[in-house]
């Protein structure tokens, strides 16, 4: 094959799935600076945005014969969100970002609130490690990381379907396991008045 610029993604693709090494390089040309700038949006660290994208990038030509990918930026900006997520569990690096809602939650609430709120922020966080793990990988995924449900089931090779049923589970599970901590809460308050 001449010229692996005319080619289109999917050719591209079919080529990588046969350990083309050039069909390899045209991909990564093509998709390196926007799973970057997916990095960059999380960390500030430009040499980690750049060895996250590169890992991503060594991940999918080891198992580019393995997987079967229809649509390859979705697929990587996923990659990199989940690689950085990772990385954060495992404790290897902290975020060097700040949500906005975060900004938000700091400057909109009282003293008090906010000890509230960081009560609440412990309890939801101790109940999510009660999770069984497949469980709370997809919480985690969906509302931590911001995932889409189509993301979190090619990430984890799952159905869609199941992705949506495991969220709705937590999310039963979880206004069961609050709803039980305020009604403690407005009890002892009562009392202690």
């Amino acid at each position: 094959m001449s010229n692996y610029k005319q080619l289109d993604e999917k050719e591209l693709l079919m080529l990588l799935k046969v350990q083309d090494h050039r069909a390899f390089e045209e991909l990564y040309k093509r998709n390196w600076e926007s799973s970057y700038k997916v990095a960059c949006k999380r960390l500030r660290d430009k040499e980690t945005c750049k060895d996250i994208v590169h890992d991503v990038f060594a991940d999918l030509w080891n198992q580019s014969n393995k997987k079967d990918i229809e649509n390859l930026s979705p697929y990587l900006h996923t990659a990199v969100r989940y690689k950085i997520y990772s990385l954060m569990t495992k404790g290897r690096m902290s975020p060097h970002f700040v949500e906005p809602f975060e900004n938000m939650a700091a400057s909109s609430l009282t003293a008090d609130a906010w000890f509230q709120y960081s009560e609440l922020e412990h309890l939801v966080s101790l109940w999510i490690e009660t999770l069984p793990e497949k469980r709370r990988k997809i919480f985690q995924l969906r509302y931590m990381e911001n995932l889409t449900t189509k993301e979190i089931s090619v990430l984890l090779n799952i159905s869609q379907k199941t992705v949506q049923n495991q969220l709705a589970t937590s999310l039963r599970d979880l206004q069961s396991y609050i709803g039980h901590y305020l009604s403690v809460v407005m009890i002892l308050y009562s009392y202690f008045k």
